[in-house]
């Protein structure tokens, strides 16, 4: 399709589109955020406004002003649809733009370091400039892609794993592919996450767009494991930085595993889980090995995760039994494929 096609570097970067989320009140990160795509020299930007208020609305459509008409598309939906719609928008929108050739997917908070573009530009066309194969930048303060490049454990769904344990991991480890070349590195995975994901939009024909009915969490995964699923690579970008303005919520260093902290809204933990447990349920080989999986990893990583996770049970009995009736619900809902049933009042 593109054979006859001259890639180099600038046509890369130009026609490199950045499809961008932002929600709530976050704009002075999203500010920060586009001065990192426009440095690293991305032609164009498609920000998507998931139903911000009024005012920080006003604002998002000032940004034109600051970064040039021509290189900004600002697109405002009514209401927050979750990271799902959201992503489903930009990307969309990026799509249909005639000069764009890639599209990069960014959360309002990933900012790209000024060669992180030309990491991902240099590495693609030294790969040989096919189309089949997707990038993806590497957030340094992610816990996932700086495991992945210490461990080389590759990075995708082990079969009957539950949130990504299983006991079979113990005993056998696949370590990541590599390919490396002029001081380029990148270690292959079987799914990305979208802040940094880096791919050619004719995937789009292929695979279609992101899945709305995740609303949030994971639906980045069920995107991209589309593509491996269709004969696509994705591979991590080690010389491609981007840096996280604000931490996962996910991360946040707590005694107790984030599930069972009453700070955490109800409607993410359910989600995280409904949303999971779908993705790995086309995984499942043997339903009794799956559900030995889910059993241990409930009492190693929550129950028994530390001594203070051990005695919340017993000094919050009500709260430690609504926090794991909510648990088993999502469960239920993500193996049943249930898209309809909202997140549970406990």
């Amino acid at each position: 399709m593109h054979e006859n096609f001259e890639w180099n570097e600038q046509t890369v970067l130009q026609g490199t589109c950045a499809a961008i989320v932002t929600y709530g009140n976050r704009v002075h990160l999203l500010t920060q955020v586009l001065e990192g795509v426009f440095s690293a020299g991305a032609g164009h930007a498609v920000v998507v406004d998931n139903g911000t208020d009024v005012n920080v609305g006003a604002e998002i459509t000032r940004l034109p002003e600051i970064f040039g008409p021509d290189r900004m598309t600002i697109i405002r939906l009514p209401t927050n649809t979750g990271s799902a719609g959201g992503f489903h928008a930009a990307i969309q929108a990026a799509a249909l733009r005639n000069s764009t050739q890639h599209i990069w997917v960014l959360d309002d908070d990933n900012k790209p370091e000024p060669n992180s573009l030309k990491a991902l530009s240099k590495t693609w066309i030294g790969m040989g400039a096919n189309p089949q194969i997707c990038l993806s930048s590497f957030r340094k303060d992610k816990r996932t892609y700086k495991k992945l490049f210490k461990t080389r454990k590759f990075h995708g769904i082990t079969k009957n794993s539950f949130f990504g344990f299983s006991m079979q991991t113990l005993f056998r480890k696949q370590k990541a592919k590599v390919w490396q070349e002029d001081g380029l590195k990148c270690l292959q995975m079987q799914m990305s996450a979208y802040g940094g994901f880096w791919f050619h939009k004719s995937w789009i024909q292929k695979i279609g767009l992101p899945d709305t009915r995740f609303f949030l969490y994971f639906d980045d995964y069920d995107f991209t494991l589309r593509i491996t699923e269709n004969g696509g690579q994705i591979w991590a970008c080690q010389n491609s930085a981007l840096k996280d303005l604000e931490l996962s919520w996910q991360v946040n260093e707590s005694a107790l595993q984030h599930w069972l902290c009453e700070e955490e809204e109800l409607s993410r933990t359910y989600f995280s889980i409904r949303n999971r447990v779908y993705i790995e349920r086309k995984f499942v080989t043997n339903k009794d090995i799956y559900n030995f999986n889910i059993i241990f990893y409930c009492l190693a990583k929550i129950v028994f995760k530390n001594s203070q996770s051990i005695f919340y049970h017993f000094r919050h009995p009500y709260l430690a039994f609504r926090r794991w009736k909510l648990i088993a619900q999502a469960i239920k809902a993500g193996k049943a494929a249930d898209f309809q049933t909202p997140p549970p009042v406990i």
